[in-house]
């Protein structure tokens, strides 16, 4: 009987996230045909039908910033391109347009120079997810497993030193990606980035309405979380000035 009723309720899971699945393909698609007959606002509305099922995915997050970015709504472009590349850090048009998003930006900061550290995890870690390096770590390790078979299967002397020397390589890589995908992993479960969301922000320098205001923020700019209290958040920006903002001014990624 209850392996009957584990069988009924995995079938109904299942039957729903179809369900949901199917709807959100025919949303996407009715959304899609909106935008390319630039009825923007009502393409947005399809896109967020399926943002409440809580299926994402880097497309529908750049067809939501695309759309967002047309009606000249520069904080929630910027917030969704920047979802699409936490997702996909290869996305190529979303960091392009990004970057006209963010012209349309006030401020201007001008960023801290970086490290030789902070250098290699922008430019090498963080340029994959960690999703995608243990991918490579996963597909290198079988790699390794199917040469070393090889080698030892094999007789010629030739081919045998070959096979033994490239799964050796393709193993140490196997341990150099598994590296990659944790260092990411602890980068990106530790460090909160927000936008924010309001035309302009005062940031304070102590969680309170009574607090002096240190500078201004406006909206679409992106900022560090580093903590919160109550419903205020501390946050840092790229030339390194820090203070305290509302909660309810920033949304974080």
């Amino acid at each position: 009987m209850n392996g009957k009723l584990y069988c009924l309720i995995a079938f109904l899971s299942l039957s729903t996230w179809m369900g949901f699945a199917q709807q959100s393909s025919d949303l996407f698609a009715e959304g899609n045909r909106l935008y390319q007959e630039e009825k923007y606002s009502e393409a947005l509305a399809k896109y967020q039908e399926i943002e409440q099922h809580n299926l994402e995915s880097d497309a529908l997050y750049f067809n939501m910033a695309n759309a967002y970015y047309k009606l000249n709504k520069i904080a929630p472009a910027v917030y969704y391109y920047e979802k699409v590349l936490q997702q996909n850090p290869l996305h190529k048009d979303a960091k392009f347009n990004l970057s006209f998003a963010k012209r349309m930006a006030i401020d201007n900061i001008e960023p801290l120079p970086k490290n030789i550290y902070q250098k290699f995890r922008d430019g090498f870690i963080l340029k994959l997810s960690y999703d995608g390096w243990a991918w490579l770590a996963v597909s290198f390790a079988m790699l390794a497993s199917i040469l070393f078979l090889w080698y030892y299967f094999t007789y010629r002397t030739g081919y045998k030193r070959l096979f033994f020397v490239i799964s050796i390589v393709c193993a140490s890589l196997t341990f150099v990606f598994l590296a990659m995908a944790y260092q990411n992993y602890q980068y990106v479960s530790t460090t909160k980035y927000a936008i924010v969301y309001v035309q302009e922000a005062e940031v304070k320098t102590a969680p309170s309405v009574a607090g002096e205001v240190s500078f201004d923020l406006h909206e679409g700019t992106k900022v560090k979380v580093l903590e919160s209290l109550d419903n205020w958040k501390k946050i840092s920006i790229a030339d390194g000035r820090e203070g305290w903002i509302v909660e309810d001014e920033i949304r974080e990624l």
